[in-house]
């Protein structure tokens, strides 16, 4: 009983969040608009200026906007979820997985595997609608809402498989969101924190967003963001906290003596800083401008020192 009321508490919320913003967002524009016309009727009779209808931007005018990203992301969802997941396969269920740690079903590795899916899809959608609106504030939210509508779905349709509806995916789902969208609306938070994932081609590496055991969560403090490191040589360095888990997909019995998972701490190299800044200096290239964003997204490999602070192991079964 208790998951069945978790569940329509999910989706209640989800809708109520869709039917929120919309209306909010209906009740805005005719604001905007009786505002524009009471302040500058001698001007104009009656018709809302250019920054008025940058002011406003619907659901659905959002989604207009970017509805090839959104339907590719969910095209490719439904391709993976009907191959790989075998949707479909079970009458629905919950399940509980548990959170981090050795002794949990992924090690924490789908957990985090979620956040960072969900940050990419929304940091996906909020850069293409920001350029096509130039409504930062309003893009940020309708961004957030159709990825959070999205990763919803996905949790729902593997309820209907042997996975199960996990509470636990929903919350990183969220976090992943939410730091997305903090990251487009503070100001400057971009230029101090990444959330990246390093990548190491393991035996599972045919299928690269299940092989856990080859991937290294991080999240990094960039110095170079903050005024009072600005000027100084830290500048060039970043902070970084990470996870990793490894022993926890098919076949990793044969390679690995037990499960694993690690939190560890490092300090790195501010590629934006060391490398990028100065090339863009000398430079119009499009092609340096795309690698410096990937690498705000992937973490590069040899470029910092680590120290595990915390470890935890499990027998394999």
């Amino acid at each position: 009983m208790k998951q069945l009321l978790l569940f329509i508490t999910l989706l209640a919320l989800s809708s109520t969040i869709w039917a929120n913003t919309f209306f909010f967002q209906q009740e805005a524009d005719e604001i905007n608009i009786n505002t524009n016309i009471n302040s500058t009727h001698k001007k104009s009779q009656n018709k809302p200026t250019n920054e008025d209808k940058l002011d406003r931007l619907t659901t659905l005018d959002a989604l207009n906007k970017i509805k090839w990203e959104v339907g590719l992301v969910s095209a490719e969802a439904l391709r993976e979820g009907l191959s790989d997941w075998n949707w479909g396969s079970s009458s629905f269920h919950f399940a509980h997985e548990g959170w981090l740690g050795a002794k949990t079903k992924s090690g924490g590795a789908d957990k985090f595997g979620h956040m960072y899916s969900s940050y990419i899809i929304n940091e996906i959608f909020t850069k293409r609608l920001m350029k096509k609106t130039n409504n930062k504030a309003a893009a940020a939210k309708k961004a957030a809402l159709f990825s959070s509508s999205i990763m919803l779905w996905l949790e729902v349709a593997d309820g209907f498989s042997k996975y199960g509806f996990a509470y636990e995916d929903v919350a990183f789902n969220t976090l992943g969101v939410g730091l997305s969208y903090l990251r487009n609306t503070v100001p400057g938070l971009d230029k101090k924190l990444d959330l990246r994932m390093e990548y190491h081609p393991t035996h599972n590496s045919d299928r690269p967003v299940i092989d856990y055991s080859g991937q290294r969560n991080v999240f990094v403090v960039k110095l170079g963001g903050f005024d009072k490191f600005r000027s100084t040589p830290l500048k060039y360095l970043e902070l970084q906290l990470g996870y990793q888990a490894r022993g926890y997909t098919k076949n990793d019995k044969k390679y690995f003596k037990e499960k694993s998972t690690e939190v560890f701490a490092g300090i790195g190299i501010n590629l934006t800083e060391t490398v990028f800044k100065p090339l863009k200096k000398h430079t119009d290239n499009a092609l340096v401008d795309y690698t410096d964003t990937f690498f705000q997204y992937y973490q590069a490999p040899d470029i910092y020192l680590s120290t595990s602070i915390h470890k935890s192991t499990a027998p394999f079964k």
